[in-house]
């Protein structure tokens, strides 16, 4: 189990790696290279999965590769969740300040930092991948044709609503204290506030969502609310619409 949910952590992060690199800011902030590349070297690591599974009961030192292979997928999950964070948020500041020039906005000083922090990041995790596959050599792994084990189909264009079903989710408590704190009581509060729900699918993200919109805090803070689906292509125009025939 736990290897069919590394499999699925690189294939997901394979996946948005490259989507990513095609983003416009991202060409921006000259990272095309960079993610094409980390994309690249996931999507390695995946072909080697397979055969270091069977052969981790034999040797021990494939178990720990493979253990090095589940830490190193997760910190680029995050990195590459982080990207995509970053990336929306720019998109609704832009939109915010739409007269500020779109070069100067992302040459900024914030955006300066940012572009540091993540570069070194991504270095660091593309040469623990460069080690495992000299390592990966040493064992004698062979790559083979990626066989993904029940694909989780992306959920983009699934519409979904608000309402519960009947059975009951547990052990989500806190994490819907924390998602209806940030909203209730923003930082800034001159700024709309934005709370991505971010992870690989299937963790529940929409469930989540849905327990912080029916919080009895939220109906008691906010007058109004709309449950809008998103889809891939982020229009800004539709999703205002929907909201509007929603409130109205």
């Amino acid at each position: 189990m736990a290897e069919v949910l590394l499999g699925a952590i690189l294939e997901e992060a394979v996946s948005k790696a490259n989507s990513i690199a095609t983003n416009q800011i991202s060409r921006i902030w000259n990272f095309k290279k960079e993610l094409t590349r980390l994309g690249d070297s996931l999507e390695m690591m995946e072909a080697f999965l397979q055969d270091a599974e069977e052969m981790q009961t034999k040797k021990d030192a494939v178990k720990l590769w493979l253990q090095r292979l589940k830490d190193v997928a997760h910190e680029a999950a995050d990195v590459i969740d982080e990207f995509d964070y970053e990336i929306l948020r720019r998109k609704l500041k832009i939109r915010r300040q739409i007269r500020r020039k779109l070069v100067d906005f992302l040459s900024s000083n914030n955006s300066i930092l940012f572009r540091l922090k993540m570069a070194n990041k991504i270095k660091d995790i593309l040469e623990t991948l460069d080690g495992l596959n000299k390592d990966a050599s040493a064992f004698g792994l062979q790559q083979r044709a990626t066989e993904h084990v029940s694909p989780v189909p992306r959920r983009s264009n699934v519409e979904t609503f608000s309402v519960m079903d009947d059975s009951t989710i547990v052990g989500r408590e806190n994490d819907v204290s924390k998602v209806v704190d940030l909203l209730v009581n923003p930082k800034d509060e001159q700024v709309v506030s934005v709370v991505p729900i971010v992870g690989m699918a299937g963790l529940g993200k929409t469930a989540l969502a849905k327990l912080v919109y029916d919080d009895l805090r939220v109906k008691r803070h906010f007058d109004v609310k709309s449950w809008v689906c998103v889809s891939d292509h982020f229009d800004v125009k539709k999703i205002l619409g929907a909201m509007f025939e929603q409130l109205t």
